[in-house]
């Protein structure tokens, strides 16, 4: 592939991700609403997955190309700061201090507190989380602490692991995470979300995202994946269907889909991100999709669209059951149809005002961070456009 041009066609890929968990969350399934509607929605939860797999790509991509760097670790960790903290810790700032508080005062949410607060603060959310012990409005931000607990240790594992073990590392990484949720789910006891929540489950996606990364810079592995990926991706397609056929339902917690469900998931969605790359500004039908100016922007502002969405949904979504009682049965499908455009919409408005106001002002600094190199070994234009949003 030619480093001299921008990979459109990923920032589509993330759209299509916060597109998939949006549309599950905003609308809930009032009274009237058949199954048969919900459920082409019922596995937008995997759209966290996909998220994973893309991080994992680009940012493991970002590291192989820039660890010949002066200032590899300073440079990673201060564009990740200025690119993700402002607006979650301002979220986890207003929440804890001044939202809860707030509520507190009215009679509202007694039964939440700030016992857990420092494990936002810190990252590390999706453990007390996976317990059962979150706080519904901040209930997605384990997503990000997994992320960020990966991107805690990751660069280190890159730059003393030599080029020709890293497949390996991810590889086993991806066995790890399997290993771990076929034996724990088999505890009864769990908290329904353990196996989903808990880092070490889900360290799969991120390291099948890293591993694509390194074979799109082999001439000869990127060869073969070219030749194979729809094959994979096939067998992987057909793995879920009969975890969803034998599961009966879509259901995250299930014992298949914990287990060879989430790893069917994650292949299949690393193949689309390799599909993505490969076949960028090409005429194929999926890439041309990818590239629709609209899906881009979604994929743009996809991370503010994720932060933000949770207060907005449970509000929509309580509104809409209060709505729905007042209204004729006959009008549900178009009021469940209608919140979730209207979810969509003010989630897209507010990750716009959020970027104007708040981000793209700290993500100016990220030029005083750029990676330096003692060789004319550079940073490729098209990886530097793709680390831009991560």
């Amino acid at each position: 592939m030619g480093g001299n041009r921008t990979v459109k066609e990923l920032n589509g890929v993330r759209g299509m991700a916060v597109l998939m968990v949006l549309l599950l969350h905003f609308g809930g399934r009032p009274p009237g609403v058949p199954r048969i509607l919900t459920a082409p929605f019922a596995l937008g939860w995997s759209g966290v997955d996909l998220f994973f797999v893309l991080s994992g790509f680009l940012i493991t991509g970002i590291l192989i190309d820039t660890k010949p760097a002066t200032n590899y670790f300073s440079s990673f960790y201060a564009r990740r700061i200025l690119r993700i903290f402002p607006i979650y810790f301002l979220c986890v700032l207003v929440y804890f201090h001044v939202a809860l508080p707030m509520a507190h005062r009215y009679g509202h949410w007694a039964s939440f507190d700030n016992a857990t607060e420092i494990w936002y603060w810190c990252y590390l959310s999706n453990w007390p989380g996976a317990l059962g012990w979150d706080h519904c409005l901040l209930g997605h931000f384990w997503s990000l602490a997994i992320e960020e607990q990966y991107y805690l240790v990751w660069p280190l594992v890159v730059f003393i692991t030599k080029r020709h073990w890293l497949p390996y590392v991810c590889l086993a990484t991806i066995a790890l995470s399997l290993g771990l949720r076929c034996v724990f789910q088999h505890y009864n006891q769990l908290h329904p979300g353990f196996l989903y929540s808990l880092t070490p489950f889900r360290l799969e996606p991120l390291a099948y995202g890293s591993l694509v990364a390194i074979i799109v810079r082999d001439e000869t592995w990127r060869t073969r994946m070219r030749s194979h990926s729809r094959l994979v991706a096939g067998a992987a397609f057909l793995l879920l269907v009969t975890v969803l056929l034998l599961a009966r339902n879509a259901n995250r917690d299930s014992r298949l889909m914990t287990t060879v469900g989430f790893s069917a998931i994650a292949i299949i969605y690393s193949c689309l991100v390799f599909f993505a790359y490969a076949n960028a500004g090409s005429s194929v039908w999926l890439a041309v999709q990818l590239r629709r100016p609209t899906l881009m922007s979604f994929g743009v502002y996809s991370y503010a669209m994720y932060v933000f969405h949770a207060p907005i949904s449970a509000y929509q979504n309580a509104t809409l059951l209060r709505v729905a009682e007042h209204v004729p049965p006959k009008f549900h499908i178009l009021l469940w149809v209608a919140s979730k455009f209207v979810g969509v919409a003010l989630s897209f408005a507010i990750a716009l005002l959020s970027w104007h106001l708040i981000e793209k002002h700290f993500l100016k600094a990220k030029g005083r961070f750029e990676a330096h190199f003692r060789s004319e070994e550079r940073l490729s234009p098209a990886l530097s456009e793709l680390a831009r949003t991560e």
